[in-house]
């Protein structure tokens, strides 16, 4: 990156620097960003709304961490962003999942800055807009001081998104296909594991991880185990369920009254989650909507086969029948079925773990995800000194 050495830049968070379940990819790209800077004499600032403690990764980084909101809620915190734009020659801001379209970038571009990046990790499915709506939307999308300059995007399906529902422009959306790092099980001892989740060493654990919300729908996971127990009571399958989050005491309420204590567990949250992936045997996600999930990829890197409903955003991943199976968002019954059957032939689970670890380190490797990143804001920032 050879970015004029007077460009600095302002990343900003949508959350205080202590909350639990800040994404550590978004934290990658901080200290990314922060370091090309750095490299070339720029300076690199992080905005949180309130700032108590810091992760070890932003703490080590060449970033100072400020208290700022943005965008801001009143004239005082307008003031304060500000000057701060101004007091530190601030030409380029990065946000993550601000909208396209903002007034407030206005007051930005005449406080001096001049790049307007968005990094977008939205969820969910959104139809495209044509007719006299889309007219009038890409038409208001197309004024410069009111719209950001670039959008990256976690997957060529939501620059499509972009392109067709938002209506931004398609020379302004770049895609940074998200990634991770693969997940190693070599070192992983999966009997003392097993025990300490009270399993039997030879039963069949199918694991889901994610935020305990209704929008991840922990609660049809506990359906679909509810039907296989039904369904086949001579199966040992236990579901693993690994989050927290607000819905944590209805879930627990809900295996109760089902009886299902001994196939399901709800383990909150777990500092090892990559060792419970280890000795899972397969994977169920059922959320309504995503970005491009990083729990599938991780879970297609562990080696399993990765069972997502029939929900573009979900599925975008996983190949049918190859790396995992898609199934009707809404139904238990299919989820139990295929579960099932995967349970009764062990050689299937291990033909389509083996070429979904291969897909998921191969194609969405975190390695591959900071390239990509890196060159697109080397391509965004150099002309907008």
């Amino acid at each position: 990156m050879n970015p004029p050495r007077k460009i600095n830049v302002l990343m900003v968070s949508n959350y205080p620097s202590d909350t639990g379940y800040a994404w550590w990819l978004m934290e990658h790209f901080w200290v990314t960003m922060a370091e090309l800077f750095d490299q070339n004499g720029g300076k690199a600032y992080l905005a949180y709304p309130a700032i108590t403690s810091l992760s070890k990764r932003i703490a080590s980084a060449p970033i100072k961490t400020i208290e700022l909101t943005i965008p801001w809620h009143s004239k005082d915190q307008a003031s304060l962003v500000k000057d701060f734009i101004r007091k530190n020659n601030i030409t380029a801001i990065y946000f993550t999942d601000q909208p396209y379209f903002n007034a407030q970038y206005a007051v930005l571009r005449s406080s001096g800055v001049k790049q307007i990046i968005i990094h977008d990790h939205t969820p969910g499915d959104r139809p495209p807009i044509n007719g006299i709506k889309g007219m009038v939307k890409a038409a208001r999308n197309a004024i410069p001081l009111l719209t950001a300059d670039n959008v990256l995007c976690v997957s060529e399906l939501m620059r499509q998104r972009n392109i067709s529902n938002v209506r931004i422009p398609a020379h302004k959306c770049i895609t940074v296909q998200n990634g991770i790092i693969p997940v190693d099980c070599s070192a992983i001892n999966v009997a003392p594991l097993k025990k300490s989740l009270n399993v039997k060493p030879n039963c069949t654990l199918v694991i889901t991880t994610g935020r305990a919300h209704p929008y991840k729908r922990f609660d049809f996971i506990i359906k679909c185990a509810e039907v296989l127990t039904k369904r086949a009571p001579e199966l040992d399958v236990v579901f693993l369920l690994v989050g927290d989050g607000p819905a944590m005491s209805e879930l627990h309420e809900m295996v109760r009254l089902r009886n299902l204590e001994a196939s399901v567990r709800l383990l909150g949250f777990r500092s090892d989650v990559r060792e419970l992936l280890c000795v899972s045997d397969i994977a169920l996600h059922a959320a309504l909507g995503e970005g491009f999930s990083l729990s599938i990829i991780e879970y297609m890197s562990a080696g399993l086969p990765v069972l997502v409903p029939d929900i573009p955003s979900v599925c975008q991943a996983i190949n049918h029948d190859k790396t995992g199976i898609i199934y009707p968002k809404d139904d238990p019954v299919k989820v139990a079925a295929h579960i099932q059957a995967l349970v009764t032939n062990p050689e299937r689970i291990l033909t389509m773990g083996k070429t979904a670890k291969e897909q998921a380190n191969s194609i969405y490797s975190l390695e591959q995800c900071t390239n990509n990143f890196v060159s697109a804001i080397e391509n965004i920032l150099p002309s907008k000194a």
